[in-house]
């Protein structure tokens, strides 16, 4: 098994393609997805964001459904790296189950914040369907 940290470590847009595609590929083996959901510590921050929303976005809907809330806060702006990849997955989610249920939540709390930003960054979640 490998080290969370040295996958983290490999995702850093400051590393060649080659790292960041090592550290992606190995993230497929990681059964515990949470640990990608916009990490914040101060080692890896913003730096590996994009990585893992690409590692997330392959993930099954069945994979990512329990963190729902946690996908939809990466919305709240989207210049943050991996947000509109974030985005698009989320898309193709709008018709589970569990989907209605964590989006009216967020938007009732976007609302409750009077985070207008954050609203109309959800609300094109479903400017298609």
């Amino acid at each position: 098994m490998v080290n969370i940290d040295y996958i983290m470590d490999l995702l850093d847009w400051n590393n060649s393609i080659e790292k960041q595609e090592q550290g992606v590929k190995l993230a497929k083996n990681v059964k515990c997805i949470n640990v990608f959901l916009q990490p914040g510590n101060r080692y890896y921050g913003k730096n590996v964001w994009d990585n893992c929303a690409k590692i997330l976005s392959a993930r099954s809907n069945e994979e990512l459904s329990p963190y729902l809330i946690e996908l939809m806060e990466w919305l709240q702006d989207m210049n943050w790296p991996g947000a509109f990849c974030i985005l698009n997955r989320l898309k193709g989610m709008v018709n589970e189950q569990l989907f209605q249920h964590s989006y009216t939540i967020c938007l009732k709390y976007a609302q409750a914040l009077d985070d207008d930003v954050w609203e109309s960054n959800l609300r094109m979640l479903k400017a298609d369907s």
